[in-house]
């Protein structure tokens, strides 16, 4: 089943407002929407710093507990066709990932499906949870209507791409537990620094179009920022 061209293509958040008035401008959050298949990109704006470590073998345990804050996956996304009312445009969406693609939380903190509406030349978008919990902004990157791919690499790991921009995703080599917030698995590994870098294993990393090349622009590994990424156009 694939989704409605209104909704394919790359989209960056601009801010996300909860329920409690807590409002997030600074994150970095990226969504490619393909045919059917998506990846979805969170980071907190504090990562970065962390790129100086070089690894994970070099992260203490604070800094292993900051990179496991981001909500990142991949699966594939449902939607309702576009519906229009008085000019609006509006569909509900649905994600599914663990099973699907690859989670980096094991629990997700976004379990509602989306209420979405477009503005007059869908370049904006507004995402709504239908309990309230949330309002997100987004905005459609330039340049990623086409082609909208996703394929294996050699090595396993998976390739996004819409337009000018992709993804690479790689699993965790150990598989976490059991279904938890990364949280309170670290917290349940005390002091055992081997067992939390394997929760956080897990690669997202944004390709964005310089030349020829695709350069990481953000990453669930912090230190790969600015390494181009090692696949073909």
């Amino acid at each position: 089943m694939t989704v409605p061209e209104l909704l394919r293509g790359g989209w960056r958040r601009a801010s996300i407002e909860h329920d409690d008035g807590v409002v997030d401008t600074t994150s970095t959050v990226l969504w490619l929407q393909l045919e059917s298949k998506m990846v979805d990109v969170r980071l907190a704006a504090d990562q970065p710093e962390l790129a100086a470590r070089g690894s994970l073998a070099a992260c203490s345990l604070d800094d292993l507990q900051r990179l496991a804050a981001s909500e990142s996956s991949s699966g594939f996304t449902t939607c309702t066709a576009i519906s229009e009312v008085d000019g609006v445009r509006t569909a509900t969406a649905e994600w599914f990932t663990r099973g699907h693609g690859v989670a980096f939380q094991p629990v997700t903190a976004y379990p509602e499906p989306g209420l979405l509406e477009w503005n007059d030349d869908a370049t904006v978008m507004i995402e709504r949870a239908p309990s309230g919990a949330y309002v997100e902004e987004w905005h459609r990157i330039a340049a990623t209507e086409a082609p909208l791919t996703h394929r294996v690499l050699d090595d396993g790991r998976e390739l996004y791409r819409a337009g000018d921009v992709a993804v690479v995703v790689r699993d965790r080599p150990t598989p976490v537990p059991r279904a938890e917030r990364l949280d309170t698995l670290i917290a349940e590994a005390g002091e055992d620094l081997d067992a939390i870098r394997a929760l956080v294993d897990c690669e997202f990393s944004i390709g964005e179009r310089q030349g020829n090349s695709l350069v990481i622009t953000g990453s669930t590994l912090p230190w790969r920022t600015g390494e181009v990424l090692d696949v073909e156009l």
